[in-house]
C-alpha cells in the first residue's frame, strides 16, 4: 500500500492538494488510483485506445493511467465540477498533452448543483463505435436509476465491437437487504429513491444504490453482450481485497474480452509465503475487512517497526517477553536491507521517544535510503512491520506494557501510540 503510493509521488509531477482529494474523493488515498488504474490496464488495450473517464474529478485516475499508457493513446476526461476540470487541465495536460479534460454541465447537487443538462437526457459527445474503454468509478454511486441507464446506454453506443465498460456501482438484492437490515454493510440504506435506495434523503446523491436485477437488465436491453459483477464489501460482504469497497461491472459486446480482475490491489503478483497468507489474514479479521481500518493499521505498524528498529540500533529492546519469552519476538531484517539504520527523522528529541510517522515521512525516509526501486524489499518490509505489529497488539492485550530494556538492564516506559 504505502509501496504504491510511494511510486505515485516518485513518478507523478503534480500532486493534488488534501483539500481536493477530500473533496472529490472524501480523503487522500492515492492506492484506489493505482487499483482502479490496474485493473483497466488488466486487459490489452489498443496502442492508440481512445478512453472515456466520465466524473475524472481532478484526474486522480488520469495520472496512475498515465504512467502506465503512451503517447498515443487518446484520453479524454469528463466532469461536472469546474475547479477539477480547471485543476486537471492546468496540472497534467502540460505533462501528458494525449490526456485531455472538458467540463460538461450536468446536474449534479454535490458537485455542480448549478448545472443545466439533466443526466438522464445527457449525450455522450462521442460517435457511435468510437471508443476502446470507458470507464465510471464512484458515479453510477452518485446518480439515479434513470442516469444510471442513460449512461450505460450511450456507454454500449459509443463502444467499439471489442471495447470494455468498467463501472463501479453499489448493488441491491436480498442478500444485500439483509446484511444491510442487521447492520453489517457501510450504509443503512433506509430511505427509497424510484426502485432504488438512499442514505440521506435531502441529499440522495451523496450514496444511491440500484436493484442488481435492474441494473443487469438495463445492461442487457443496452446490447452488453456480457457483464461480470464483482462484488465490493460495502454491503458487509467478504471481497478479495480491502480496496474492493465499491462493486465492480465490467461489460462488453464481445464475450471473449469480459473478465473478472485479479485481485492485485495490496498482494504482490507472485504466490505468498504461508507467513503472508495468514499475517494478511490476520490483519482482515482484524479491521473487518475494512479499506480505512487496513490503511490504517499498515501506517501504524510500519511507524511502530521503525521506531523499535531505531530503538534497537541505539541500544534498547522493545520488551515483549512475558508475551514471547525467547526473543523480543521482534523481527527487522528487511529494515536492515533497506539501510535505514542511520535514515531517522529529526534526531532533537530523545532516543526513547516514539517518533510520529505520516505517509509522507515514510516514504521521505525510502527515497533517502535510496532503495525506491526494490519493490520485493519494500513489501518484504510491509509484511515484517504488519507481524511486529500484531505481535505488539498480542502483548498489550494479553496486559504488557511495552518497556525499552538497555544493555545494563535498566527499563525506560515507552509510550506507543494506539491504532485504532
Amino acid at each position: 500500500m504505502i509501496a504504491a503510493e510511494l511510486e505515485e509521488r516518485v513518478e507523478t509531477r503534480v500532486q493534488p492538494t488534501v483539500a481536493q482529494e477530500t473533496r472529490f474523493n472524501g480523503g487522500v488515498a492515492p492506492q484506489v488510483a493505482n487499483h482502479y488504474a490496474g485493473i483497466l490496464t488488466s486487459s490489452e488495450l489498443p496502442e492508440n485506445a481512445r478512453i472515456l473517464d466520465l466524473g475524472c474529478g481532478f484526474g486522480r485516475i488520469a495520472m496512475a493511467l498515465a504512467r502506465r499508457l503512451g503517447p498515443d493513446v487518446a484520453y479524454t476526461g469528463l466532469d461536472p465540477n469546474a475547479d477539477g476540470i480547471a485543476w486537471a487541465q492546468q496540472n497534467i495536460t502540460p505533462h501528458y498533452p494525449n490526456f485531455r479534460f472538458r467540463r460538461i454541465d450536468v446536474k449534479s447537487k454535490p458537485y455542480n448543483p448549478d448545472g443545466t443538462e439533466d443526466g438522464a437526457r445527457f449525450r455522450f459527445p462521442f460517435d457511435d463505435a468510437s471508443l476502446d474503454l470507458v470507464f465510471m468509478i464512484s458515479v453510477l454511486t452518485h446518480v439515479d436509476l434513470p442516469t444510471v441507464e442513460t449512461y450505460l446506454r450511450e456507454t454500449a453506443r459509443v463502444l467499439t465491437p471489442s471495447g470494455r465498460l468498467v463501472t463501479t456501482i453499489f448493488l441491491l438484492d436480498t442478500d444485500v437487504d439483509q446484511l444491510l437490515a442487521a447492520g453489517r454493510g457501510h450504509f443503512a440504506l433506509k430511505y427509497q429513491n424510484g426502485e432504488s435506495r438512499v442514505e440521506n434523503p435531502v441529499n440522495p446523491e451523496l450514496v444511491i444504490a440500484h436493484p442488481r436485477h435492474r441494473v443487469l437488465e438495463i445492461m442487457d436491453q443496452a446490447g452488453f453482450a456480457k457483464t461480470v459483477a464483482v462484488n465490493g464489501h460495502w454491503s458487509g460482504r467478504p471481497s478479495a481485497q480491502p480496496m474492493d469497497f465499491q462493486d465492480l461491472l465490467i461489460a462488453g459486446h464481445d464475450p471473449e474480452t469480459i473478465i473478472a480482475p485479479d485481485g492485485h490491489s495490496l498482494l504482490p503478483a507472485e504466490a505468498m509465503t504461508t507467513e503472508q497468507v495468514a499475517t494478511y489474514a490476520r490483519i482482515i479479521a482484524l479491521t473487518g475487512g475494512d479499506e480505512a481500518r487496513f490503511s490504517q493499521f499498515i501506517r501504524w505498524s510500519n511507524a511502530l517497526a521503525l521506531n523499535a528498529f531505531w530503538w534497537q540500533c541505539d541500544g534498547f529492546r522493545l520488551c515483549l517477553q512475558e508475551a514471547y519469552p525467547r526473543s523480543t519476538g521482534l523481527s527487522f531484517e528487511a529494515l536492515h536491507r533497506l539501510g535505514l539504520e542511520k535514515i531517522r527523522p529529526n534526531r532533537c528529541s530523545a532516543r526513547t521517544a516514539f517518533h510520529p510517522l505520516d505517509d509522507a515521512a515514510m516514504i521521505a525516509l525510502l527515497i533517502r535510503a535510496g532503495r525506491i526501486s526494490s519493490r520485493n524489499i519494500l513489501f518484504d518490509a510491509f509484511v515484517e512491520a504488519a507481524v511486529n505489529g500484531l505481535r505488539v497488539l498480542d502483548a498489550i492485550n494479553v496486559g504488557i506494557a511495552p518497556v525499552l530494556n538497555d544493555a545494563d538492564g535498566g527499563e525506560t516506559a515507552v509510550e506507543i501510540p494506539a491504532w485504532a
